[in-house]
């Protein structure tokens, strides 16, 4: 196995890479099977994408707040999306199935079984994955305020990944101070919305976004804080049908297949941690969704509480 190592901000990202890569395992699946062959990294990436977005609902109705840090997501890979039910898919025979084989993130021996046509008996064989029981996910991010109680959240990022190809991300947020119009509130509380975007070489487009309301309570060094939000996410794959591997036959089939899926998750609730060492902030959070997520983060914080 090969496993690549991207460093962001002191951070890493472990990435694993067969000696294939995930375009070459793409290119023998027609569009049904390449669908459910990666509908669990649609999930898996855009439950990564909407977490760590903020870790406190602190927002000034005037001057100047910033923080600039580091989040790492990692989204949680369960069995049930290791393998799906898949058909063969060929011209030299009928249909048959299903079988039960890997997904993108299944075990990395394929499933060969034997098919009986007409031309004798053939072995058609169904990729394998690449053996991930979770996704890391680290980008830098920024957030800075306050005009009338408003602050804006940045992340990008743009790297050129061997067998996967250029990689990037970018997404962006708005949060408004719900507080300020309640003065006896004892906590703080805030309306966010971010969009996302996550583009892998020329065969991957991804989107997220989320609306969230958040609440946070500080005492003394730490700071309590939760939300609960509204998300949805689509992906958008393009890659050449390269044909399934048959025994004793070769097909090359050249067609151009695209398809659009959606990320499993639709609420989340978030709960987490920050304790603050001065302007350093350390914060971490469990989203519980139908995709389970954890985020932590370093960062400096200038006139956050």
């Amino acid at each position: 196995m090969k496993k690549i190592t991207i460093m962001l901000f002191a951070l890493s990202i472990a990435v694993c890479i067969q000696a294939q890569s995930l375009e070459d395992y793409l290119s023998k699946y027609t569009q049904e099977n390449g669908k459910m062959y990666l509908q669990p990294f649609a999930d898996a990436f855009s439950a990564d994408f909407n977490s760590g977005l903020f870790h406190n609902a602190r927002i000034h109705k005037m001057g100047f707040q910033l923080y600039i840090g580091v989040v790492s997501q990692v989204a949680m890979i369960p069995s049930s999306a290791k393998t799906f039910m898949a058909y063969t898919d060929s011209d030299l025979f009928p249909k048959e199935g299903p079988y039960e084989v890997p997904t993108i993130f299944g075990p990395t021996e394929g499933v060969i079984v034997p098919i009986e046509a007409s031309g004798g008996l053939f072995e058609y064989s169904f990729p394998g994955g690449f053996d991930i029981d979770y996704v890391p996910l680290a980008m830098p991010q920024i957030t800075i305020g306050s005009v009338f109680g408003t602050d804006f959240t940045a992340r990008f990022v743009s790297l050129d990944i061997e067998d996967a190809g250029k990689v990037k991300v970018f997404g962006w947020g708005l949060r408004h101070s719900i507080d300020q119009y309640l003065e006896k509130l004892p906590l703080d509380l805030a309306l966010g919305y971010y969009h996302q975007t996550f583009k892998v070489g020329d065969y991957m487009d991804a989107s997220a976004n989320v609306i969230n309301l958040q609440g946070s309570y500080s005492i003394p060094i730490i700071t309590f804080y939760g939300g609960l939000g509204y998300e949805n996410s689509k992906v958008h794959v393009e890659y050449t049908y390269e044909g399934a591997d048959i025994s004793e036959a070769s097909i090359s089939q050249g067609e151009k297949i695209q398809f659009d899926m959606e990320g499993a998750n639709t609420m989340r609730f978030t709960v987490g941690l920050t304790f603050n060492l001065g302007p350093v902030k350390l914060h971490g959070d469990y989203n519980l969704a139908k995709q389970n997520t954890f985020a932590v983060g370093l960062g400096i914080g200038i006139n956050e509480k």
